[in-house]
């Protein structure tokens, strides 16, 4: 739940703009390829059942840093905080793990 807390967090006092990209996942691979997401905007969200709505987007990087490519789609989500904690992308709701615990498939 720390992460999530956290997560909302930066939602909270970081005010995103277009311009901006608040970077919450970055995936290293051994080729020194990594891949970002990051929240493109967000606000408030007018769901009730919701915390946030948020545009996602996703940066592709090689090992000089250089993009590789670049999705600007904005893909909508809408993020819960309490519990039970969970996203929603389209008609999918994903549960969100606590990052304190070990993860398992």
């Amino acid at each position: 739940m720390r992460a999530i807390a956290l997560f909302a967090g930066v939602l909270v006092a970081t005010p995103s703009t277009a311009a901006e990209q608040l970077i919450f996942y970055t995936a290293s691979f051994p080729d020194a390829t990594s891949v970002q997401l990051s929240i493109l905007n967000s606000s408030v969200s007018r769901d009730g059942d919701y915390d946030f709505d948020v545009a996602i987007g996703l940066v592709e990087t090689d090992a000089n840093g250089a993009i590789r490519y670049e999705d600007t789609g904005k893909h909508r989500a809408r993020v819960r905080c309490n519990y039970p904690a969970y996203g929603e992308r389209g008609r999918a709701k994903i549960p969100y793990r606590d990052a304190s615990k070990p993860f398992r498939t």
